[in-house]
């Protein structure tokens, strides 16, 4: 991987802004988690997602990782520090390493989630509970599960009880999340997950790193599901040499300022 370039922000509080420079070390970090803090007062979802220049959301390999970059990357550990919890579909854990997410290690102490842990929980929608084994029950790690299925889930990846929520829908899995304490709810995939949270209009925040590369091919793209119609507003545009990140809200009168 290269290494990461100045960033620049070009859009913030709903206008363009003069340039405003973002390095890429702890300072630059501190920047974008003042940019990027979800609130405190209420459980807010956020999607994070890396895509290509031609709307890919995974390379040749199958695998996002293979997208990754520096400029990518160095906001991608930013956004973990600030969430309390990791929301993803099984088919992505079993694809991607989803075994210890953490974050910024600068941005850890004193915690910037929400709920004050010091590293965020793991939350798994998965119907059979096919895991991989370094999956660890004790990170700790949630299984969000269909009606009916937490006692074969449980019996097949040995995880407790009290880590395994029986949910029907995408409202009931926000609302099992919230109920643990975790109001910043970061989804992180894959398009099917992401296409349940549009779709039940649980989406607060869209986060994307374009890495300016193509792919082609038939790629999945970043959403997968029944059709719908959002508005979104752009909220903040930093460009960076091998990627550009964006954010979109809800339409609001008071987009956060950095």
């Amino acid at each position: 991987m290269t290494h990461a370039h100045d960033l620049h922000l070009i859009w913030n509080n709903g206008a363009p802004v003069t340039p405003q420079r973002i390095a890429p070390d702890a300072p630059g970090a501190q920047m974008l988690a003042e940019l990027y803090a979800p609130p405190a007062d209420r459980v807010h979802v956020r999607a994070m997602m890396n895509t290509t220049v031609d709307g890919a959301v995974a390379g040749a390999d199958g695998t996002s990782g293979s997208l990754r970059n520096a400029d990518d990357s160095f906001l991608f550990g930013v956004l973990r520090a600030l969430c309390d919890v990791v929301l993803v579909g099984a088919s992505t854990v079993r694809v991607e390493d989803y075994r210890r997410p953490l974050g910024r290690r600068d941005l850890l102490s004193p915690s910037r989630r929400p709920g004050g842990a010091a590293r965020p929980a793991l939350a798994i929608w998965t119907r059979s509970g096919d895991l991989p084994p370094s999956v660890e029950a004790d990170w700790p790690t949630h299984l969000l599960v269909p009606p009916g299925t937490s006692a074969s889930v449980r019996t097949r990846t040995g995880f407790p009880i009290e880590h395994v929520h029986e949910v029907p829908d995408a409202v009931a899995a926000r609302d099992v999340l919230a109920g643990l304490g975790f109001r910043a709810i970061q989804a992180e995939g894959g398009p099917q997950a992401l296409a349940q949270l549009a779709d039940a209009g649980l989406l607060d925040e869209l986060c994307f790193s374009v890495s300016h590369c193509t792919v082609g091919g038939a790629a999945p793209r970043v959403m997968n599901g029944a059709e719908h119609h959002s508005e979104w507003q752009v909220a903040s545009l930093i460009v960076g040499s091998t990627a550009t990140l964006s954010r979109y809200v809800r339409p609001s009168p008071h987009p956060r300022q950095l």
